[in-house]
């Protein structure tokens, strides 16, 4: 605290100000995220919805490829349409109860899907993914240093390989730090509606978090400068004679 004391006003400003503007900035960006399970009969029901995203991508399979940018998969292949076929309910343009008439991807045991941050400029920050049969899955997200984020357990299968979409749901992970895979598991699992995105930096609440933090800079200086100006003996003298 006698550091601190003892530094000129600008020099205390200066430190303050970017200590408190890196504090700010940094509570800003949430920690990771885990969404869901979650109903999930259209993309309207995803919670990336109405997001504001630098880039994002949704992958339906619609087009019988598994072809958006900047991801693989490590097993698993398109399927569809057919009776035994459970694509994301809306994919056929009916919500209905049923996903026959879509496309989907299917596989078993554990599927890994990677993102890849050369193709995609950056990490995204948004990843979800639509399980809609098969027994109930594990999902799991990895941050860029494939440390774990977090698991997800499913609970809603309801045994039927028939197109059934009431058991579908949403699995997701919001991480400011960038997500570089997600898996799934199970001994079969069918899956749809891979979507991942970059979200645009929050300007507005993070400018907001520095103006305060420059604005309780100010007020700290002033008054320092204030008690100083106020103390004995700081008034100037005249010369001696």
């Amino acid at each position: 605290m006698k550091i601190i004391d003892h530094l000129p006003a600008h020099r205390l400003q200066a430190r303050l100000t970017l200590v408190l503007g890196i504090l700010a900035f940094a509570a800003a960006l949430p920690a990771q995220t885990l969404l869901g399970p979650t109903p999930y009969l259209s993309f309207a029901d995803s919670p990336f919805n109405a997001g504001s995203f630098t880039y994002f991508h949704l992958e339906t399979f619609e087009d019988g490829l598994f072809n958006t940018p900047g991801v693989s998969a490590s097993t698993g292949s398109v399927i569809g349409p057919g009776s035994n076929t459970d694509s994301v309910d809306g994919d056929d343009g009916f919500i209905d109860g049923s996903g026959t008439n879509g496309l989907s991807y299917f596989g078993g045991g554990t599927v890994t899907f990677t993102f890849s941050a050369a193709t995609l400029g950056s990490l995204p920050t948004n990843v979800g993914i639509v399980w809609t049969d098969g027994q109930n899955p594990t999902f799991e997200a990895f941050d860029a240093l494939n440390n774990s984020l977090g698991t997800l357990l499913g609970t809603s299968a309801d045994g039927s390989n028939f197109g059934t979409t009431a058991e579908d749901r949403f699995f997701g992970v919001s991480y400011a730090g960038g997500i570089s895979k997600i898996t799934i598991t199970a001994a079969t699992w069918e899956v749809d509606h891979l979507q991942y995105g970059l979200a645009a930096i929050p300007e507005p609440a993070a400018f907001a978090a520095f103006a305060s933090a420059v604005a309780l800079v100010a007020t700290v200086v002033r008054r320092r400068s204030q008690k100083s100006a106020g103390k004995p003996g700081a008034e100037s003298r005249p010369a001696s004679a």
